[in-house]
Parts: structure tokens; C-alpha cells; sequence
């Protein structure tokens, strides 16, 4: 999957989509980027699938999707969703290193491990978020001196700010949802756990108890794409991670990453990353040693 990218010629990209609405047949398909992305629903209803988990949108929710993390948003074609979006590189955020406990990147860490990336805001605190957005537009309309740099400090306020409500919310969140509301939910865990299996249409839809043509259309309605382009798609990202995390030779990143041959690998990371794994393993080396200099 060929990763999305933003104002590609600045060194910290960043971008913002302030009250923004689309049809279903706009949004992207399942998709997942290298830069982080907080969505923040104003108006409207839908689904959002992030990872394994299907999610009601409505007014007052905020979406955190951590970098390299398979989302796809399905607005209700009755009740289309207004939203804004703040998209920004992992690179820029920055904690100030003082003598307290705290970093900008703490609600992104606490997402991650829960696997949970859903707030809801009551309507008091939704007035807060929307401040904030309301100023990120604000600033970038005006196009002052330091706009960007603005846009970017309130961007730090808002994961502080999240930050402070995950402590209220999240870990309660986690525990009481019912993820089982979609039953949807079950197969994207199974196929998660079971990547380097032979994982056919057919037996996904024995699991679900529905019919093949049943689980086909309710599996692309979820995803936005059909189950062969996912599974690939999900193969593809626990390689990226394996190539960046381990010294594991090709051929063997393949094998584990559920590919049934090396060639096949090839063909489908490079169709989705836009390289192949070894040129994409030395970029982000190369990165990480420019970067601890």
C-alpha cells in the first residue's frame, strides 16, 4: 500500500482539513500512512474501521490513528459526516525535557497499547476541542508570521489535551465497550493472529456463520475493499515492521509476513510502498542514523 504523504517537500510535513465533508464513494479505501492523524467529528454518522475494530462515528468523537495504522471511514450516506483533520509527522512533536513525567507522544503510546482509538467528548469539552481547531484555522486562514509553527504548538495543546482526558476515559472505554457489536470484529482479530496461514474467503465466512456472497459484500462495506487486497494489504505492514525491527533476511520476512513465495513479496510491497523491502529497510536505517547524529 503506497503510503500517503503531505506536503512531501517540507522537511516536517503537517496538514490540516478544517470542517471537511465527503461522500462514501471519495474516502479512501482501507489505507494507513506514516504520519498520525486526529479526526474530530462535528456533525454526522457512520463507521470507522481502525485495525481489527469497527466504530460508530457521531457528533463529539475523536479519532486518534497512530502511523502505520489500516483505517477506512464510512460516512452514512443519510447523515454525511462533517470533520476536521489534523495530519502531522510523528517528527514534530516535541517534549520539552524538564523534570516531569510527561511527553506529547503520551496518548499516541497509550493507543497503541490499548488498541482503542476512540474519545467521546461531552458537550462542554467538545466546545474546548473546537476551539482549538478553530484557532489551527485561524491562524493558518491569516497566514501570519509563524502560522505554521502556531498551527503545530496547538497541535501539541490538543494531545495534551487528549492526553488528560485518556486518563478518564480510555482504560474504562476498553473495558466496557462491546466489541462484539459487530461481528466483523471477531474475523479481523483472527485474521490479525493468523497472517501466515492460508486464509480463504470460504473459511472466514464458515467462522461468521454467514454465506461466502454475505460476508464478501459486508466485508468490503466494512473495509472498502475486497478480502484478497486486504489480507495483502495486512501482510504488507507487519513486513514494513519486520524490516524496520529485525535483521531477518528477505526471503524469511516474507515467510513470516504470510506471503506464499519471495517474488510474490516483492511485487505486492512494492505495488504498496512505491519501493521494494531492501531499498525500503536501507531508507529507514539511513533515517534513523541521520537522525541520532
Amino acid at each position: 500500500m503506497k503510503a500517503i504523504k503531505k506536503n512531501a517537500n517540507s522537511l516536517f510535513p503537517f496538514s490540516f482539513v478544517y470542517k471537511g465533508s465527503k461522500e462514501p464513494q471519495n474516502e479512501l479505501p482501507t489505507h494507513m500512512h506514516d504520519f498520525h492523524e486526529i479526526i474530530y467529528v462535528h456533525k454526522g454518522t457512520g463507521t470507522f474501521f481502525i485495525n481489527n475494530t469497527l466504530y460508530d462515528m457521531n457528533q463529539g468523537d475523536v479519532f486518534l490513528v497512530p502511523n502505520d495504522t489500516i483505517h477506512h471511514a464510512v460516512p452514512n450516506q443519510d447523515d454525511l459526516v462533517t470533520s476536521s483533520v489534523v495530519f502531522f509527522s510523528p517528527a514534530l512533536i516535541q517534549t520539552i525535557p524538564i523534570d516531569e513525567n510527561f511527553s506529547y507522544t503520551f496518548i499516541v503510546e497509550k493507543i497503541k497499547k490499548h488498541k482503542h482509538y476512540k474519545i467521546s467528548l461531552s458537550e462542554t469539552k467538545q466546545m474546548t476541542f473546537e476551539k482549538y481547531l478553530n484557532d489551527i484555522d485561524q491562524e493558518l486562514q491569516e497566514k501570519q508570521m509563524g502560522s505554521i509553527h502556531a498551527a503545530i504548538l496547538i497541535t501539541h495543546q490538543i494531545l495534551l489535551y487528549l492526553s488528560r482526558l485518556s486518563i478518564e476515559q480510555i482504560d474504562q472505554a476498553f473495558k466496557e465497550e462491546n466489541f462484539n457489536r459487530f461481528w466483523m470484529n471477531e474475523i479481523f482479530a483472527y485474521i490479525d493472529r493468523n497472517l501466515q496461514d492460508n486464509i480463504s474467503l470460504s473459511l472466514l465466512a464458515e467462522k461468521a456463520h454467514v454465506s461466502p456472497a454475505h460476508f464478501s459484500r459486508v466485508f468490503k462495506e466494512a473495509t472498502g475493499i475486497g478480502l484478497t487486497v486486504y489480507m495483502n494489504k495486512k501482510r504488507t505492514f507487519k513486513a514494513k515492521e519486520l524490516l524496520w525491527k529485525t535483521d531477518y533476511p528477505v526471503a524469511h520476512i516474507a515467510e513470516l509476513s504470510g506471503f506464499d513465495s519471495t517474488p510474490h513479496f516483492y511485487r505486492t510491497f512494492k505495488k504498496f510502498i512505491g519501493t521494494t523491502p531492501s531499498s525500503y529497510r536501507k531508507k529507514q536505517r539511513n533515517m534513523f542514523k541521520s537522525s541520532s547524529d
